[in-house]
């Protein structure tokens, strides 16, 4: 604390520790106001591909692994964005279904409820041991509120080699 501060702080009559107090609140104000400041300025608007409802744009369907050595690990993710102008719902849990192979594993979604522009990611991760080789499809299935594509189907593809 400078000199002159003491000196206004003893001739109002107030504690060294309340003019303390007092700065130290100001400076943090401070500083919050210059952070929305940034925050506000660097997000460009988003601007909906799909006016007056929900659209839910996923960027790959289909993931093929290959041939996997058995107890390697797979892990297939799926980035869905809503380029709707309204919010975008994952209405429950994926439904993930067996279509050849065994032991389908749980859809794991990061957010269920996207504004415009906001993304989300569906993760299947999975291994398989001796016994449990050869091809492997797993189809997951999204419901959603896009009144364009109630259920969005995502797959999975793998071949064990033992």
């Amino acid at each position: 604390m400078s000199s002159k501060a003491k000196t206004a702080a003893a001739q109002q009559g107030l504690p060294k520790n309340t003019v303390l107090i007092a700065v130290g609140v100001i400076a943090v104000t401070v500083i919050l106001i210059g952070l929305v400041l940034i925050t506000s300025q660097s997000t460009p608007p988003y601007t909906p591909e799909v006016q007056g409802a929900p659209h839910a744009e996923v960027a790959t369907t289909v993931i093929d692994h290959g041939d996997m050595q058995m107890e390697a690990w797979a892990e297939s993710v799926y980035t869905i964005q809503n380029t709707g102008s309204q919010t975008l719902r994952i209405l429950e849990e994926p439904r993930v279904e067996l279509v050849q192979g065994c032991c389908p594993p749980r859809a794991i979604v990061s957010q269920m409820t996207l504004r415009p522009g906001e993304q989300t990611t569906i993760t299947l991760r999975y291994t398989m041991h001796n016994m449990m080789g050869g091809p492997h499809e797993f189809r997951v299935h999204v419901p959603t509120n896009d009144p364009t594509q109630s259920t969005i189907l995502l797959t999975s593809l793998s071949n064990w080699i033992e």
